[in-house]
């Protein structure tokens, strides 16, 4: 698992309520294909949609996050629309003031785009403007965002 330097541990998690110590608590949206770029992690390459999927960035170092139906949208792809197109697994991200200070291992992502991570990240004690991005592993290096809590649709 790749980390970052820092004195605060965040996480990434699946939860309804926002505590005092998270930084982030967000739905996670679907990469457009807008070429917009998060911070310092460049855009997907095609239209992605999402069933659902949240993340939360808190202080204890605990990190989950799941992710369901993260799939091309995209009629350009032809038979791999509503899949995931060679895209194997995915890395979760967590951002501050726009560049990757933490990283997980790549984890599988299904033919069905379902994902799951548990692990540990570290983040900054003074991250600024935080963000989680879930980004594509696709022939065997890790691109893009698909799924973000900014900078995606909706």
């Amino acid at each position: 698992m790749l980390l970052a330097a820092g004195t605060l541990v965040g996480m990434v998690a699946i939860s309804n309520g926002l505590s005092a110590a998270d930084l982030v608590n967000k739905e996670l949206k679907p990469c457009l294909a807008e070429k917009k770029a998060v911070g310092d992690v460049n855009s997907c390459g095609k239209k992605w949609k999402l069933g659902s999927a949240q993340a939360q960035v808190g202080a204890d170092g605990t990190s989950n996050v799941q992710v369901n139906g993260l799939v091309l949208d995209d009629a350009s792809v032809g038979s791999a629309n509503g899949s995931p197109d060679g895209v194997d697994a995915i890395a979760v991200a967590v951002l501050c003031g726009g560049k990757v200070v933490a990283q997980s291992d790549p984890v599988p992502l299904s033919k069905q785009g379902n994902a799951s991570f548990k692990g540990t990240l570290r983040v900054p004690r003074d991250c600024a403007s935080p963000a989680v991005v879930v980004r594509e592993r696709y022939e065997g290096k890790i691109g893009g965002w698909l799924a973000g809590t900014v900078g995606g649709g909706g």
